[in-house]
């Protein structure tokens, strides 16, 4: 029997249900064994008070007391408390498809993958206007099936236990309030062998929050994943003439994409907003070039 761990880092929010809820749900493999981990990271226990309000029948869920308002630190916690062969990564505001089990694992074995990374579709309130929703702002498409990748995220991705440990790669602490934590320590994992490949039909979705709408967070969201990427990879090249080059490719891509943006105006307002969150993802790559630091996305918890 193999044992998967499905890890989610929460605060005690009410989506936390239907993601448990969705987990029941799942196909499971033949000699499959599923354990839910909840990392409670809300200093009040609110995530653990709310899965014990709320049993859920044929559903195997440990709640962890991490309580430090620092998501790398959560999911930390979540790698050591995993005690089977596989992890995977789901965040407290999602819910998966009933086949979704299955489709990681299929790709998994198909390409003898390490981490398989699939979909997060967001779910829009009802409220959202048109253009918004054809904008799609909130989604990352991270390819079709078999698309190999070189860094990752860390919702809806499947994780070999095993190799993480025996690299002993960690989510660096430092970012666990701005963002960007998940994309380095996939990023460590592709550097030092990982076989990582995308997958376009293990289907998870999202909740949106009204407050998630607003062109501040969005572009303000964009701007800190370039920072991220950027840092990424110039840490990854020290060469100051590489930086050189990286710095000067962003600069036109947000000269483009800011003439993108003014001209869809007129005719296209949701590719002219998608041409403004490429506009802000390069600006964040410009942030990275001069060393700005990174704002704190995550709220800390009660």
């Amino acid at each position: 029997m193999e044992t998967v761990s499905v890890a989610i880092a929460s605060i005690g929010r009410e989506t936390l249900l239907d993601t448990l809820r969705s987990l029941a749900a799942v196909t499971r493999p033949a000699g499959v064994d599923l354990k839910v981990l909840v990392a409670d990271d809300s200093k009040s226990g609110a995530a653990t008070k709310l899965v014990t309000a709320h049993p859920i029948k044929s559903l195997d869920v440990t709640c962890l007391a991490v309580a430090s308002g620092n998501i790398s630190t959560a999911r930390n916690a979540l790698l050591n408390a995993a005690d089977g062969g596989w992890l995977i990564f789901v965040d407290d505001d999602e819910w998966v498809e009933p086949d979704w089990l299955v489709k990681l694992f299929d790709c998994q074995k198909e390409f003898n993958a390490d981490v398989v990374i699939g979909p997060v579709k967001p779910v829009y309130p009802d409220n959202t206007p048109d253009w918004l929703r054809r904008a799609n702002p909130l989604y990352t498409d991270w390819g079709h099936r078999g698309k190999r990748l070189y860094t990752g995220r860390g919702g809806n991705t499947l994780v070999r236990v095993d190799f993480v440990r025996a690299l002993k790669l960690r989510f660096d602490e430092a970012y666990g309030r701005t963002g960007g934590e998940d994309t380095i320590f996939f990023a460590q994992a592709a550097e030092r062998g990982a076989r990582i490949f995308a997958t376009d039909d293990a289907i998870a979705r999202e909740h949106v929050p009204q407050e998630r709408l607003s062109m501040n967070f969005i572009l303000s969201r964009a701007v800190r994943a370039g920072q991220s990427y950027g840092q990424m990879r110039l840490a990854r090249h020290p060469d100051p003439l590489w930086h050189m080059v990286f710095a000067l490719g962003a600069l036109a891509k947000c000269g483009v994409a800011g003439s993108l943006a003014l001209s869809f105006r007129l005719f296209d307002k949701a590719r002219s907003f998608r041409m403004r969150q490429k506009l802000s993802l390069n600006m964040g790559k410009l942030r990275a070039v001069f060393g700005r630091p990174l704002a704190e996305l995550y709220k800390k918890p009660d």
